[in-house]
């Protein structure tokens, strides 16, 4: 399993050794990623994943995996995302993480974050004062769909991309 810590680390209980606690000390990872990285490998082992990173907001806490990894990190009846949600004691959503290189990527993750309303589409809004932030366009008739309340969703959004977000219904 590929981790944002070291094997050693995801192994251990409690402690870090010194390159993942400066990594954790400079903001690269958080307790978060340590705790589910940890979490992930008593479930999964070896097996052939990556974990990239984890979001929290409300109750929800968003999974980011590697490319094609989600089916292997939900498991088989969804039953290590259970097991997960009981030793958390939150929601939990999986998605495959991936850079940001413009808006197709941020409409990629939102689809998967928002899933099941659907995505009409991803803007770049330009702000007077030199700033932007990406508009997330949704069906008004999704409204419903969505998994979580918007202010949630654009939380998370704002956390994986690094760019304020905000979601607007048409």
């Amino acid at each position: 399993m590929k981790a944002p810590i070291c094997e050693v680390c995801l192994k251990t209980d409690d402690i870090l050794c010194p390159a993942d606690e400066k990594k954790l000390q400079e903001g690269v990872i958080s307790e978060l990623d340590v705790k589910i990285a940890r979490l992930l490998y008593k479930l999964l082992g070896d097996a052939d994943i990556e974990f990239k990173r984890a979001v929290e907001a409300g109750d929800l806490i968003v999974i980011m995996v590697g490319e094609g990894d989600v089916p292997l990190t939900i498991g088989k009846g969804g039953k290590n995302i259970k097991l997960l949600m009981r030793e958390l004691g939150k929601r939990i959503r999986v998605i495959e993480g991936r850079e940001i290189k413009g808006t197709d990527d941020v409409k990629k993750l939102a689809t998967d974050l928002f899933y099941p309303a659907s995505i009409f589409g991803v803007n770049i809004v330009y702000k007077p004062n030199g700033g932007q932030y990406y508009k997330v366009l949704v069906l008004q008739r999704d409204k419903n769909k969505l998994p979580e309340k918007p202010e949630v969703l654009e939380n998370i959004l704002t956390q994986i991309t690094g760019k304020d977000s905000k979601i607007a219904f048409i």
